[in-house]
């Protein structure tokens, strides 16, 4: 992320973005959707998406006259795509922990995430109705289109070669994140001439603060997983949710709604490392394919990304539109009906994620 944030990278797929959707009602609010989505295949992360495009989208939304709420809301919201389409560290870190196949997995999360996308995009042309700041400037342009999807063809190739590489056994997922550096690296720098040494010096030293933080978080997290795992929790649990209800479907539902409220007040990554063990166990019991049960575990569990007082997403999107966390909180709500309608959409209507790695698999 701070990879392509530097190096321009960003900036094309905003471009290319723009050429795109730029034109639609809400134009500025469609690219900042569309670039998250393209953004998704590329970093795999939705701190790094929603940290790369609000610092390009959300001050030009504000300038063009929408409201600073409302652009950080898009913005952190959109950037949930990140870890459904492919590649997704996130996914990742739920295959490693439950022993479910990351490729599959990445296969798995491209129509959510699509349908994540879409959603937001129907939400915000509803939202933007009869606004003035909302016009489309401009016309579609398929010279536009060609010209800026041939200056972010660099971007553009790398989930190609990422998720290539793992789904035909060639790379590992740690090998696939190395690749990615080293390609970003030497795409901003020879091709971009964007990175500089200082620029790198900067890169290293922001990106292992991140990592360390990120792993302080892993290790007690894991310490705590592993002890729930000893005490039999995944049956404690199973056995409270099925004294509720003895039907599967009401038991997912059940888990979805729990996890967004946990999601509120715990980081997501110490939720997964404490709780998907656990919860993998229980959709084993209940006869769920891994694969299926796996996306939707890992979207309930990304929903407290955006879910108040925790929200990274939000704080992200609210620090660089320079408000509150507290000025969102009348918006909030709203824009989370999309991405809890997809959760269950994808819960009840197994083919949305089995579909994919099916048919590649097969």
């Amino acid at each position: 992320g701070e990879i392509m944030g530097r190096s321009g990278m960003t900036d094309r797929i905003v471009g290319f973005a723009s050429a795109l959707v730029g034109h639609i009602r809400g134009g500025l609010a469609h690219v900042n959707i569309m670039a998250n989505m393209l953004m998704s295949g590329v970093s795999g992360s939705a701190a790094a998406d929603c940290s790369a495009t609000g610092s390009i989208l959300i001050p030009a939304m504000i300038r063009e006259g929408y409201k600073p709420d409302f652009s950080a809301l898009v913005t952190a919201f959109a950037s949930t795509m990140g870890p459904m389409i492919p590649p997704s560290i996130f996914m990742i870190i739920y295959g490693t922990i439950a022993g479910v196949s990351i490729g599959a997995l990445f296969l798995g999360g491209i129509i959510p995430g699509i349908l994540i996308g879409v959603f937001l995009m129907i939400l915000v042309t509803i939202l933007t109705r009869g606004a003035s700041y909302a016009v489309p400037r401009g016309r579609f342009s398929w010279r536009a289109v060609v010209l800026r999807g041939r200056e972010a063809t660099w971007a553009l190739v790398m989930p190609v070669i990422v998720v290539g590489g793992i789904l035909g056994g060639i790379m590992t997922p740690t090998e696939a994140g190395i690749v990615a550096v080293a390609y970003s690296l030497f795409v901003g720098a020879v091709f971009h001439r964007a990175l500089s040494w200082a620029a790198l010096r900067d890169i290293v030293m922001d990106g292992a603060i991140a990592a360390t933080n990120v792993m302080l978080v892993v290790a007690f997290a894991s310490v705590f997983g592993n002890l729930l795992t000893l005490a039999r929790f995944d049956e404690i649990l199973l056995r409270l949710f099925q004294q509720t209800t003895g039907n599967p479907s009401l038991i997912v539902a059940e888990i979805i709604v729990a996890l967004l409220i946990i999601g509120g007040i715990m980081d997501e990554i110490a939720t997964a490392f404490m709780f998907v063990p656990s919860l993998a166990a229980i959709g084993a019991n209940l006869g769920y394919d891994p694969v299926h049960f796996g996306v939707v575990m890992v979207l309930a569990i990304l929903l407290g990304a955006v879910v108040p007082p925790v929200a990274t997403l939000l704080f992200i999107g609210c620090s660089i539109a320079k408000i509150p966390l507290s000025g969102v909180m009348r918006l909030v709500w709203l824009f989370l009906v999309p991405l809890v309608l997809v959760t269950f959409l994808i819960a009840y209507i197994p083919p949305l994620v089995t579909a994919i790695p099916r048919l590649v698999f097969k």
